[in-house]
């Protein structure tokens, strides 16, 4: 992916419009890096975000018809949950079972999807390149900077913090790389690997307190206290 080039009052700035492409990286002339995200809820200066999680419900779905080599849709049959139209916009489409398995492709849109609906379709922005049948298996997953939120999980994907405090359902720029002030929910001794934290949403804690966290959102660069925001430095990117 190419980077933008960045400046800084783009990073301090957010849009009721979609101005980029979801997940779009950019790069300020000092080095620091930045995704382009949707806020799925009010995020907070200064904290962590994190992709929605997958919602199990929607893996293994049934391929209901079978689809030709460059096919650009997948008709399925949906899993028990609902998801709202172009929830899966920017996301991906893999198929995980049976004919075709293995390939992962762009969602473009897709309708709102209700509890094991069949008949649904997604459009894709790539071609298939294996034919499926009626034995493949589809799983979606979300765009990770669509609907990015603060949460207290580290199984999630990381996806930068916000320099400003974001409104719900706009867009801006989170950091995903260089010296950033995070919200510790613990002391942080510098040098240390750093994750997000498994009780406070949005801080971060050091791995050595969490060591089944196996995803770091980077590295202390000075000690830290508890609830305080000092400086890390941030290698999600």
């Amino acid at each position: 992916m190419q980077l933008k080039s960045l400046i800084s009052t783009d990073i301090f700035k957010e849009s009721s419009v979609q101005q980029h492409e979801i997940g779009a990286k950019g790069e300020l002339a000092d080095g620091r890096i930045f995704r382009y995200g949707l806020a799925g809820e009010a995020i907070t200066i200064g904290y962590i975000t994190v992709a929605p999680a997958i919602d199990t419900a929607t893996i293994t779905m049934a391929v209901t018809t079978a689809a030709a080599i460059g096919a650009t849709s997948i008709s399925f049959t949906h899993g028990a949950t609902t998801s709202t139209a172009n929830e899966y916009k920017d996301g991906f489409a893999t198929i995980s079972y049976g004919t075709g398995i293995g390939q992962t492709l762009k969602v473009k849109d897709h309708a709102a999807l209700t509890s094991a609906q069949t008949g649904c379709v997604v459009n894709l922005d790539d071609p298939i390149i294996v034919a499926l049948d009626t034995t493949s298996k589809l799983d979606l997953a979300h765009n990770p900077w669509r609907g990015v939120m603060m949460t207290a999980s580290q199984v999630t994907t990381p996806t930068g913090a916000s320099l400003i405090g974001m409104t719900s359902a706009y867009y801006g720029w989170l950091q995903t790389r260089g010296i950033c002030g995070i919200y510790a929910d613990n002391t942080i001794t510098a040098g240390y690997e750093i994750n997000c934290d498994a009780s406070t949403a949005g801080a971060v804690d050091i791995s050595a307190t969490n060591e089944f966290q196996r995803w770091p959102v980077g590295h202390a660069i000075q000690a830290g206290a508890n609830t305080y925001c000092h400086q890390v430095f941030l290698e999600i990117d």
